[in-house]
Parts: C-alpha cells; structure tokens; sequence
C-alpha cells in the first residue's frame, strides 16, 4: 500500500513539479531567487499556513527523487523571511524540488520518508496535488 502511495505521489510530484509554477494562496516559497551558500539553500521567502517544514528533493534522470529528501528545515505558520535549509554538497545550477511539507504529528522533527509517508506529509495545492516547484539555486 506504501509503495503504491508513493509511486503515485511521486508521478504526481514529477507532474506538477516540472510544469509550471505551483499555484496555492496559502504555500510559497520563492525558489526564483533561490542561492546556494555555505553547504545551504537560502529562499528568500517562504509561505505555509501552519507549521511545517521546507524540504528539498535531489533530481535524478529528470525526475525527484522520492521519498527521499536530501534536506529539510521547520518553518512556522505565516511567511518567513531568509529561510535556510542545510543540503550537503549544494551547488549552484543544480536542479533541485522544494516542497511543503506539515508538522502532522506533533512531535517537531521531521519524520516523512521512505520507512513512513503516512505522518509529516506535503502541503496540497488546491487541485489536490502536492506543492513542489522545480528549481536551480544560484
């Protein structure tokens, strides 16, 4: 059944992550403007309507790899200024996945992957897909 969610999450996220800009009023996160410095990406805005996390996906032959994030940062409800997510060998112009995850169950670290996607899970547009947006840091 896990298997099957996330394959389907993730030809969803491959979907709407490589075809345009992720409309939803209450998530943003401006990866336009997006840098790498010092083993981080900085986003100069993020927007999530309750607490939760900014986590960002490697992308492999195309395609984010999934479930597996390659780094993740808690973000407060509201828009928060300057948001830096540590990822280990970041470098300018590769191509990454930024996504919105929620805080689901209350326990303040971030716990979505591949032993668990039913808990931390992603923020939803409003035609029911998840929030991710393709991106090159500078």
């Amino acid at each position: 059944m896990n298997k099957t969610l996330i394959a389907a999450a993730g030809m969803a996220i491959a979907i709407t992550a490589f075809s345009g800009a992720a409309k939803a009023d209450h998530l943003n996160i401006d990866v336009k403007a997006a840098t790498v410095k010092d083993g981080a990406i900085m986003f100069p805005s993020v927007r999530i309507d309750k607490d939760g996390y900014v986590v960002i996906h490697a992308v492999a032959d195309g395609k984010p790899v999934l479930p597996e994030s390659i780094g993740h940062t808690a973000v407060k409800a509201g828009t928060t200024s300057n948001v830096m997510v540590k990822v280990p060998g970041a470098k300018a112009g590769t191509d990454y996945v930024a996504m919105i995850h929620y805080e689901t169950n209350g326990n303040a670290t971030y716990d979505f992957g591949k032993a668990s996607t039913t808990v931390d899970t992603p923020g939803m547009k409003p035609d029911n897909t998840p929030y991710a947006l393709s991106f090159k840091a500078n």
